[in-house]
C-alpha cells in the first residue's frame, strides 16, 4: 500500500469536486483511485480483467458478478462522456 498526500488546484480541483457533486465518487481518495483506473484502462496499461479482480478483492464477500461490474464501469464511462 502507498500513502500519498496531494494538493489539487485549478482544473484538477474542479474535476475532483465535480466527481463528488455528481456522486460519481464518495470521497476525494475514491475519485483519485477511479481516475487512476480510468487512465490505466484508457492507455492500455491495465486490462479490464485486472481491474475486475481488484474490485472483487476490495469488496470481499459483497463482490458483484463480473457482468455487473463491467456494466457499472460502462455506465460510469457513458455518464462521464455526457458531462
Amino acid at each position: 500500500m502507498t500513502t500519498v498526500t496531494l494538493k489539487f488546484e485549478g482544473a484538477y480541483e474542479e474535476i475532483i469536486n465535480a466527481m463528488l457533486k455528481l456522486k460519481i465518487a464518495k470521497t476525494k481518495s475514491e475519485a483519485v483511485r477511479m481516475s487512476l483506473l480510468t487512465f490505466g484502462l484508457n492507455t492500455g496499461m491495465i486490462k479490464n480483467k485486472i481491474v475486475l479482480k481488484s474490485i472483487r478483492a476490495d469488496l470481499g464477500k459483497d463482490a458483484l458478478s463480473a457482468k455487473d461490474i463491467e456494466s457499472e464501469i460502462e455506465r460510469i464511462k457513458h455518464e462521464s462522456i455526457r458531462r
